[in-house]
């Protein structure tokens, strides 16, 4: 049985108040995600109308609950027109969030192959480039080193960034959840002495970074042009774009990833 509540000449149950508050948090999450710009004004004035619509309707106001059901008639519409950009950047913001992307591993694919086009450019070109992808461990205290680009993964884009004399190609580039998070990143150099002299700055870096979390790296050589990849405290060179697919694959499947000697510090 639903116990009922009063205050006053009010009534209500557990499951209005339930209602009532889910709608306050969604109605506020919204606000915070539009505060700032246009359209949180706009936002603000369509509550007034649908809040003047829910007064007229209570207190049985004809007048003015005929005018605000005329408003709010068309009111889904006019949001939808209002708002496409911050529902376009909502919608993306959900597909990007772990929960629901591990419902659709195959968004996964997109980014593995803009990734190791990329990678197969800056190879060619022998463009020196580190690539960090974020799996469980937080790298913000490394992702605040660099300078913010929150963009979606491109061959492009990060050929741009890894272009030689450009303000950013120095330190490493950090996805996240196929997104960009930020380049010219600082890492932490492995204290690893078995370490080949052969290998630069980047590879100590990239071995430093999967030493202390469990983050996948992808590094090319600017003097070789030769592909390498660091993970739990291991460091992998020699790779072909095929052996770096299937590592880059289940990296971001958070599938544990078989360990091949042969190929370490090749």
């Amino acid at each position: 049985m639903i116990e009922i509540f009063r205050i006053g000449f009010l009534e209500f149950t557990l499951l209005d108040l339930l209602d009532i508050s889910i709608v306050s948090f969604m109605l506020y999450k919204m606000y915070q995600y539009m505060k700032g710009t246009i359209a949180a004004q706009i936002f603000v004035g369509l509550l007034v109308i649908l809040l003047g619509s829910a007064t007229a309707s209570f207190f049985n106001l004809s007048s003015l609950d005929w005018i605000f059901s005329r408003l709010t008639s068309i009111w889904f519409i006019v949001f939808v027109i209002l708002f496409q950009p911050e529902i376009r950047r909502l919608l993306l913001f959900l597909g990007q969030n772990r929960m629901f992307g591990k419902l659709f591993q195959a968004s996964s694919d997109e980014t593995t192959n803009e990734v190791l086009a990329a990678i197969d450019d800056l190879s060619d070109a022998h463009y020196g480039a580190l690539i960090v992808f974020v799996r469980n461990t937080g790298l913000r205290l490394y992702i605040e080193t660099g300078e913010q680009i929150n963009a979606q993964v491109s061959r492009r884009l990060l050929g741009s960034l890894f272009y030689p004399n450009t303000p950013l190609h120095d330190g490493a580039v950090i996805i996240k959840n196929k997104t960009i998070e930020a380049a010219r990143c600082i890492l932490p150099l492995t204290q690893n002495e078995n370490i080949s002299e052969s290998f630069g700055m980047r590879h100590r870096a990239a071995l430093g970074i999967s030493e202390i979390s469990d983050a996948f790296a992808i590094v090319v050589s600017e003097e070789t042009g030769r592909i390498s990849v660091a993970e739990n405290g291991q460091l992998f060179s020699g790779l072909s774009l095929p052996e770096l697919r299937e590592r880059l694959t289940e990296a971001l499947s958070e599938k544990p990833i078989m360990t091949t000697p042969e190929l370490a510090q090749k």
